[in-house]
């Protein structure tokens, strides 16, 4: 069975969505969330995991609604909310065109309060759900995050290394590190991205918390919840994680040391068997 990762444009709702395919479409979908960072991709987040996860499902990773190569709405929201609205919309979408009426769902950083807004509208549409670094809960913006937020305002290479480094433990542990970063700082820097994502920080700065879903809602969700929260992730802080543990009916946390806010990319080594540990396979 091919594990080779393929690029489509496929129509998700009202828009057309940039995605990456992997894996046998007969078996269990799995569909992943990236975050929101400068330059932030689908292929940036997950090219990486995707061939792995691709022995044991049908990976879907879009592109979401604002970034990489997914067409944008006609009208442009101002409201974070309306731009998580429109990812719902858009997952949702994908999964009606690719003929899935049920999947699994990992989510990181802003992908995990997508995941979880996506749940309170369509839990039916969900089977396992994993959220790694999530936001969607209730936090301070640590130093790192305020840097990430007005990177535009000096969007120079050294300090986008500086941002990018910060997701990360200790940058010298993760291989292809500085290739993420150049291939990133390309996307980010270009004239059209760099404009959308100015619109979707100036949201997202002025209404984060906004995305937080309340105690009542995370506590009717009956999905089997697994957290991974890196120890050392200066972006979100653990306290989020916390917060799901609390109030979702069907969670467990397992924190990793050595691990910043992308746990994908630096503690794959034990992301993997989580997953498969999790969902099967």
């Amino acid at each position: 069975m091919s594990t080779s990762v393929v690029e489509k444009k496929v129509q998700s709702g009202a828009i057309a969505s940039h995605v990456l395919l992997a894996g046998d479409p007969k078996n269990p979908p799995a569909i992943l969330l990236h975050g929101a960072g400068p330059g932030a991709t689908a292929a940036s987040n997950w090219m990486r995991c995707a061939p792995d996860m691709a022995k044991h499902y049908y990976v879907i990773a879009p592109d979401l609604v604002g970034f990489g190569q997914t067409e944008l709405p006609a009208e442009l929201p101002t409201h974070i909310l309306g731009w998580i609205g429109h990812r719902v919309e858009q997952v949702l979408g994908l999964m009606d065109t690719l003929g899935v009426a049920r999947a699994h769902v990992v989510g990181n950083s802003m992908g995990g309060a997508l995941t979880l807004h996506a749940l309170v509208q369509a839990p039916e549409r969900f089977d396992k759900v994993l959220l790694m670094g999530a936001i969607g809960a209730p936090f301070e913006y640590s130093w790192e995050m305020k840097r990430l937020l007005e990177f535009y305002k000096d969007p120079r290479p050294a300090r986008y290394k500086e941002v990018i480094e910060s997701f990360v433990h200790d940058p010298a542990a993760v291989p292809g590190l500085d290739e993420i970063i150049k291939q990133r700082y390309a996307v980010a820097m270009d004239p059209k991205t760099r404009e959308m994502t100015n619109l979707l920080f100036q949201a997202q700065a002025a209404g984060m918390n906004d995305l937080t879903v309340p105690e009542a809602q995370l506590g009717r969700l009956p999905h089997s919840v697994l957290l991974v929260h890196g120890r050392q992730d200066r972006i979100v802080p653990l306290d989020t994680s916390l917060y799901f543990l609390k109030h979702l009916q069907q969670a467990e946390l397992v924190v990793l040391d050595r691990c910043g806010h992308w746990a994908q990319t630096q503690r794959w080594d034990a992301m993997y068997p989580l997953i498969v540990k999790h969902f099967g396979g």
